[in-house]
């Protein structure tokens, strides 16, 4: 494989990951953020951690793709060398969007969507205006 290939190759799937993440972001966005923000991070953990394609190689893929394609061909034992830290990410990114906080920025979102109340004693009626005497013909 050359470096053009090999960096064609990450372009494409870069492009298609993030398109998944954008559709996942769609389809998860009325979802409480206690819900969305673990699994938007487990997701972007999972298409985005690279991994050795082979051990002697230097060359980098999909860390998921590669146990998962470990796993299918060689078995059990060979898919946790990629999928050890994958999990391991994965279960980080997820603890992490638990324990963010989400109080403030739902409150603040609720508070810009609210209009403002105004009392009976605040609204006025506007009179128009009256137009100057100066343009009437005598």
């Amino acid at each position: 494989m050359t470096e053009l290939q090999y960096f064609w190759g990450w372009t494409v799937y870069l492009a298609g990951a993030i398109g998944c993440l954008l559709s996942l972001w769609f389809i998860v966005g009325n979802w409480h953020p206690r819900l969305k923000r673990p699994l938007m991070l487990a997701f972007a953990v999972l298409f985005f951690l690279p991994g050795t394609v082979h051990p002697d190689q230097s060359f980098l893929g999909p860390a998921f793709l590669i146990s998962l394609y470990d796993g299918l061909s060689l078995g059990v034992e060979a898919m946790w060398r990629a999928g050890r830290t994958v999990a391991t990410a994965a279960g980080v990114a997820a603890i992490t969007g638990i324990l963010l906080p989400v109080g403030k920025a739902k409150t603040a979102a609720r508070n810009k969507r609210q209009k403002p109340r105004t009392s009976h004693a605040q609204r006025q009626r506007k009179e128009p205006a009256l137009r100057p005497a100066s343009n009437q013909k005598s």
